[in-house]
């Protein structure tokens, strides 16, 4: 039977697969074009998921942040997404923003301590939806989805083929 980070990291690997496969036919322009009113497009998307993770894992490893504060400001959750290019890092270094968080994620992860796993969450986390550190590292684990649901919505504006089906 597999564990909760066996199925984590497999979670873990398939987001990274999907990132990849929803954004690689992008042009540095549409990755930067947002698809619809007040939403997201492609670059706020994979650099939220990377400072999304960035502080997550922080938080659940007492550990620090790589990405700098200014970033994490950009992409965090309620953060207004300015069309166009001028406001962000560069494609190449968003990318590489988020394959690096992916990575110090998945190491993180294998070196957690199970005895760890039913352990209250970190302050800042609402106990209702995260009573223990395993349900944080469980939205870790989900919270990718989410918005690879709206990268499917940034494909669709750009009429884009579907990845999937």
């Amino acid at each position: 039977m597999a564990s909760a980070k066996d199925v984590l990291l497999a979670q873990l690997g398939t987001g990274a697969y999907l990132f990849d496969k929803f954004t690689a036919d992008l042009s540095d322009e549409e990755y930067f074009k947002v698809p619809v009113a007040d939403g997201n497009h492609a670059a706020w998307n994979v650099g939220h998921i990377a400072c999304s993770e960035d502080s997550m894992v922080e938080g659940i490893t007492a550990g620090k942040k790589h990405i700098a504060e200014e970033t994490h400001e950009l992409f965090k959750g309620g953060s207004v997404c300015t069309p166009g290019a001028t406001t962000y890092p560069t494609r190449a270094d968003i990318d590489k923003m988020l394959h690096e968080a992916r990575e110090r994620t998945v190491c993180a992860l294998k070196a957690f301590d199970d005895a760890k796993w039913e352990e209250p969450s970190p302050e800042g986390y609402p106990k209702e939806v995260f009573p223990t550190i395993g349900a944080v590292w469980g939205m870790i684990g989900a919270h990718q989805f989410w918005h690879i649901g709206e990268l499917a919505v940034c494909r669709k504006a750009l009429k884009k083929p579907p990845v999937l089906g």
